[in-house]
């Protein structure tokens, strides 16, 4: 197996692997998948349109919809009408999700690889992360190579003021 095939094979697994851990976490607080992405998105932009739900998550609009209005009844999301435009409804977070998620949002997605890197030796930690740093900056300057456009996500990463490849 060729070494790019290994690492998007090793990429797949570990995302597939991350993704099962957040549902089951996702399941014992009561709420699916989709429903958490929504969460996610309104967290992220603190207000939002359903429109902009639906194109931000790549969801149909009538799925989108439903998915609030359930994130409504359990009185996670809030509408509200849009100061400058009344047929329009903002969606936010409620008053008491947004006490406690700002914690827990990243304790819930980080939670399985913390158990996974936890079975390793503290040098055996330092290697993943240095690897990891290495492919991320590589990926970076391959789409700035490539002037891909919408590269905001990268702002996420963790990005060292020097590049790792040139230490």
């Amino acid at each position: 197996m060729d070494s790019a095939n290994f690492i998007g094979e090793s990429i797949d697994f570990i995302h597939r692997y991350t993704m099962k851990s957040l549902q089951k976490t996702a399941e014992e607080h009561g709420v699916t998948i989709p429903q958490i992405r929504v969460i996610g998105e309104v967290f992220a932009h603190k207000t939002v349109s359903i429109k902009q739900l639906t194109q931000n998550l790549k969801m149909t609009q009538s799925t989108v919809s439903d998915i609030v209005d359930r994130l409504i009844s359990k009185e996670y999301l809030v509408k509200t009408p849009n100061k400058n435009d009344k047929r329009l409804v903002d969606i936010s977070l409620s008053a008491r999700l947004a006490d406690n998620i700002n914690e827990s949002v990243t304790e819930l997605t980080n939670q399985s690889l913390v158990g996974v890197l936890n079975l390793l030796k503290q040098d055996e930690q330092k290697t993943v992360i240095k690897g990891m740093e290495l492919l991320v900056s590589a990926v970076k300057d391959k789409m700035i190579e490539e002037g891909m456009e919408n590269r905001e996500f990268l702002d996420i990463l963790y990005f060292p003021e020097k590049d790792q490849r040139r230490r």
